[in-house]
């Protein structure tokens, strides 16, 4: 479901040379390759999950063991997805940020163990397991609660994930009607995703336009990478 822009490049550019050089890659082992090469030889940080969520598409539930990562597909139902398009707000905040540097920041503070951030994460995993719990039991208003239960917790992680001007518009948005929402990626910028009560969406995408957000349409990719081959047609066929 989720995918940062850099991680989604490098799996495409590993499918290119899967498909040129006739690689019988799988799915894990393109997610994996695009790690080593994004986390490992160009030295950005992160984790795993923006590869393997570029690499396999559609919901996954992911588990992560170390470097021992099981991808498990969740059939979440046709009417759940469209209702969640339906409902889901997506906004530029109109500044961008640099994603390592937070994530050097969460990576110094757990490190130094300081119980903010560790609880945090513990809190992130746990309601990564009841956010998935709502999907495949179609409670779509409690999806919307705990996905502001996650921005929550995630702020905790580290300062540099938010902003007054992030704040403001979270607070807004959820004034407007929005049952909760969540900085996409590492946070600091870039993109925000709220879940709406479908009447009140376009009033609530208003109130952000006036703070500066540019509210985007989106829709789910349920395939992941796929690669093929052109074939030249020739002149007069």
């Amino acid at each position: 479901m989720r995918s940062s822009s850099s991680s989604a490049l490098i799996v495409g550019l590993v499918g290119l040379v899967m498909e040129f050089k006739n690689f019988a890659f799988t799915d894990y082992d393109v997610a994996h390759l695009a790690y080593e090469i994004e986390r490992k030889d160009l030295g950005i940080e992160g984790g795993f999950q923006d590869q393997y969520a570029a690499s396999f598409g559609g919901f996954n539930f992911i588990e992560f063991y170390g470097e021992r990562i099981i991808v498990n597909p969740l059939r979440i139902g046709r009417e759940i997805i469209n209702e969640l398009e339906h409902n889901l707000l997506l906004c530029y905040t109109g500044s961008t940020r640099r994603s390592d540097r937070i994530i050097d920041d969460q990576k110094r503070r757990y490190e130094g163990n300081e119980d903010q951030t560790v609880q945090a994460l513990r809190q992130q995993k746990q309601l990564a397991v009841d956010m998935k719990n709502a999907l495949l039991q179609h409670r779509l208003h409690d999806f919307g609660d705990l996905l502001h239960s996650s921005w929550e917790s995630k702020k905790k992680l580290s300062p540099k994930i938010s902003s007054a001007r992030i704040d403001e518009m979270y607070e807004e948005a959820r004034k407007g009607g929005a049952l909760g929402g969540k900085m996409t990626g590492a946070g600091g910028g870039g993109y925000m995703l709220f879940y709406c009560p479908f009447e009140k969406k376009h009033r609530i995408a208003g109130v952000l336009r006036k703070l500066g957000a540019s509210p985007t349409e989106f829709a789910f990719e349920h395939r992941g990478l796929q690669t093929w081959r052109a074939h030249e047609s020739r002149a007069g066929h």
